[in-house]
This record gives C-alpha cells, sequence and structure tokens, in this order.
C-alpha cells in the first residue's frame, strides 16, 4: 500500500518535484481556476503531496508482481496521517490522471492486517500506477525504482510510530480493519518514546535492506473497557523493505553489520503464554501441537483460531479449508470432524477454556508477547549492543550474538511471565559450502 510519508533529500529528487509541482499548478490553473491563492502552510502541504505521491508511484513501479500498480484506500481519517491529505490525493489523481501521468482501476477489494494476516474486505480503494511519461521523467532525474529509496528519505514526523485502532469488524462477510483511533497523554506520549528509542538502536547498525529498518507499535481493541494500552501493541516494519513479509527462507540471506543472521523462535508463544498467566509451564516435553492422531497443521490451525476467537471454533476456517483443498484436494471436514479435533485439543490443553472472546483472547496474549520482545530488545540494543529484527514471535539476530540473544529472550519472558519458554535456533545456511556465519559477507551481496 502507497504510505505517503517520503520527502526528497536530494538535489536530483527536489528538482524532479519542483518540476512535477509547476507543471500541477500550470495545469489548475488553466483548467480549474482557484478563486484565492492557496496560503503559504496550503501551499506547502501541497507541494509534499506532490513529491510522497510521486516518490510512491515510482517505488511501486518497480514491483512486478503487482505490475507496477499500488494502491491506497480513499480514507479521510487514514490520510490524515500522511503527507497526501484526502482533499490533495483527490486533486492530484483528477489532475496526473488527465496530465497522462496515472492510470487507475476501478474500486477493488483491499486487504487489512490482522494479527499479521492479510484479511480481504471491500474498501474504497484503487489501484494506481504511474505511466511511462511520468517514469521518463523521473529517469531524466536519474530517479528509478531501484533507487527512489536513495532520492527520498521517509519523513520520521509522518511514520505512525504507534497507531491505535478499535476491534476489526466484520461487514458483508468480510473481516476490516478497526477504525484508527486518536489518543494522547502521557500514556501515548511514553510508547511513542519508546519507539523513536527502539528505533534509534536499530538505526545505529547497517542491514542489507534497502533503507534503514523502522518499526510501528499497534494497538488494538482500544474500545474495550479498561484499555490501558494493554491489548495487541505488536511491532510491523514501517520502512519499504519489510523483511516480516519475506519468505523465512528469504530472511535467511539478510545481513546485520555485514555479518550474515540466523533467526531465534520462540515455541507455540501465545499458547505458552496463556498457560503462564495461569502460573502454570507449558510442557514442551512433547509437541504442545501433536494431539492424537491428528495432523500437527491441523492442531495448530485449531489452537490458533481458539486464541482468535476467544472461543472454541464452530467451524472449519475459511482460509485454511481453502489451503487443506488445494493441498489434498478435498475439504478439510471430509478426514477429520472438527468437533473431534476440538474436543481432543481440549483435552491436552484445558486451559484454552480459559479464554473468552473481548476478555482474555488473542489481544491480551499479543501484548504480553510484545511486551517480551521489547524488553528483550531494548536489553540487546543498550546493554549489549547487539542489533535485531522482531519477526512477530522471533528474532532475527547475528551468527555472532545467538546465544546470548537467546538467554536474553528467554530472560526476558520469564521476568514479565514467571516462565521461560523453549526458544529454538534455526539451523545456519550453508553457501559455498561453509556454515552460514563462520565467513563475513559484504551487505551488497544480499
Amino acid at each position: 500500500m502507497a504510505e505517503f510519508n517520503r520527502v526528497a533529500t536530494t538535489c536530483l529528487a527536489k528538482h524532479w518535484v519542483k518540476s512535477l509541482a509547476k507543471q500541477t499548478l500550470a495545469y489548475e490553473a488553466e483548467h480549474y481556476p482557484r478563486a484565492r491563492a492557496r496560503q503559504q502552510a496550503a501551499f506547502e502541504s501541497f507541494n509534499g503531496a506532490i513529491g510522497a505521491f510521486a516518490a510512491d508511484l515510482m517505488y511501486h513501479y518497480g514491483n512486478h508482481e503487482a505490475e507496477g500498480f499500488m494502491y491506497r484506500p480513499l480514507d479521510r481519517e487514514e490520510l490524515s496521517h500522511t503527507l497526501v491529505s484526502a482533499r490533495n490525493f483527490e486533486k492530484l489523481v483528477q489532475y496526473w490522471g488527465n496530465l497522462g501521468w496515472l492510470e487507475m482501476t476501478g474500486h477493488i477489494k483491499a486487504t487489512d492486517d490482522w494479527e499479521g494476516q492479510k484479511i480481504p474486505g471491500y474498501s474504497r480503494a484503487r489501484r494506481y500506477r504511474a505511466t511511462v511519461s511520468f517514469v521518463e521523467q523521473a529517469q531524466a532525474c536519474q530517479i528509478t525504482p531501484d533507487t527512489v529509496t536513495a532520492h527520498f528519505e521517509i519523513n520520521g514526523n509522518q511514520v505512525d510510530l504507534v497507531q491505535f485502532r478499535e476491534t476489526n469488524k466484520t461487514a458483508h462477510g468480510q473481516r476490516r480493519g478497526g477504525k484508527r483511533v486518536r489518543l494522547k497523554g502521557p500514556a501515548a506520549d511514553y510508547q511513542l518514546q519508546t519507539m523513536r528509542r527502539l528505533n534509534r538502536a536499530m538505526q545505529a547498525h547497517s542491514y542489507s535492506l534497502k533503507e534503514p529498518p523502522t518499526l510501528r507499535r499497534l494497538f488494538n481493541c482500544v474500545e474495550r473497557d479498561g484499555f490501558d494500552f494493554d491489548l495487541g501493541g505488536r511491532f510491523y516494519c514501517s520502512s519499504s523493505d519489510d523483511w516480516m513479509e519475506m519468505p523465512k527462507e528469504e530472511r535467511k540471506h539478510i545481513t546485520i553489520d555485514g555479518e550474515a543472521t540466523t533467526e531465534i523462535d520462540v515455541s507455540a508463544s501465545h499458547l505458552f503464554i496463556l498457560y503462564a498467566i495461569h502460573g502454570e509451564r507449558l510442557d514442551y516435553v512433547s509437541d504442545p501441537y501433536n494431539v492424537a492422531e491428528y495432523p500437527r497443521d491441523v492442531v495448530k490451525q485449531i489452537i490458533v483460531t481458539m486464541i482468535g476467537a476467544g472461543k472454541p471454533p464452530q467451524r472449519w476456517p475459511k482460509g485454511f479449508t481453502k489451503r487443506y483443498k488445494q493441498q489434498h484436494g478435498h475439504l478439510p471436514i471430509k478426514d477429520y470432524k472438527l468437533k473431534d479435533v476440538r474436543e481432543a485439543v481440549l483435552r491436552k490443553h484445558p486451559l484454552l477454556k480459559k479464554l473468552k472472546t473481548g476478555k482474555l483472547d488473542w489481544a491480551n496474549l499479543q501484548f504480553e508477547e510484545a511486551e517480551c520482545f521489547l524488553a528483550a530488545m531494548l536489553s540487546l540494543h543498550e546493554a549489549k549492543s547487539i542489533p535485531s529484527l522482531p519477526v512477530h514471535d522471533s528474532l532475527i539476530v547475528r551468527q555472532s550474538d545467538v546465544h546470548i540473544a537467546k538467554e536474553i529472550l528467554e530472560k526476558s519472558y520469564k521476568d514479565r511471565l514467571g516462565f521461560a519458554p523453549k526458544v529454538t535456533i534455526s539451523p545456519p545456511k550453508e553457501i559455498f559450502g561453509y556454515p552460514r556465519g563462520t565467513l563475513r559477507y559484504p551487505s551488497k551481496l544480499y
């Protein structure tokens, strides 16, 4: 999705944006003359919108999987948090479309983030793509999709390092992201300062990513009674090269400070937390997802669904059903009775019966997990000068730091919850016959 949070920082980028602004304003004066000239603040806002919109058009033009398109919902509240207001967004789409710089689709089914998943839902969103004419103007200033991030940097003031949303809604059978909410006060300020502190620590190191990593934190379910910045709170990537969206095999090629990395994972993190907050430790002697004769992926899906909904499922989840049919050629109901699987899972993990929608569910467990990871990352960065990249329930760290990172992550859980979870280390990837981590590689190779 277009974020609209970049500003021109190089002379070439500023020259290109100035040229675009001159042409845009000339078109407006000829075809949509204003009764009054823009005031200085409005003029600067419009120019900032031109730069941010142009940067995203060029960046996404290089996305071949999406055929160069980007999408952006026309949501006034959401756009108010970017450099492109809803008013300026509508004007630029109209002007640039007429100038032959922009092409767009009809309204589409957009996606929202929910519990780390992409949830489809209908919203007033379109897909936009730069035309050849627009791209040629950029290239004349030596700006290409591959070099956009070098010419346009993310404006820190426009990055929502902390977001607050209400509970996700379901409409017309589609799950939608919760309504954005503005929260102010000392508690909100504290969260913002903490995220700035974490991002400063992360950006003190070099990564084989397109630009320095930036994290944001998302709190959910703010309308629940007693909300105290203690629901959701998961970390997401706000920079262009989203390592969290990479396949795990691809993440293995990330380097930090020129050194090979590995990933450490907390096993069954949410299930472990559910046990811990009830004064018990999850038994890892056998796989927590090993239940009776049922396949691990089936059991794990039922547990994830229970935690997500705060209650046992009454039907097979749609997404899982679709994947199962693609893999096996038929629906899971043909192989297993949901009731039998559900009861077997509850026999092995009776604490799942403690879940209650809106009282104890994914939002509570996700917050506890996020707090443990926050404590671990800050401890690693500030006490040990050890950088890390979070991936929800795992951390990417340098090979040379893996064991101390594992110890600190275990300690952060124990300090907060009273028990230490099982933390696994991904096996090193071999390159040129050498185990990953035994050699150091320059970041430009990755």
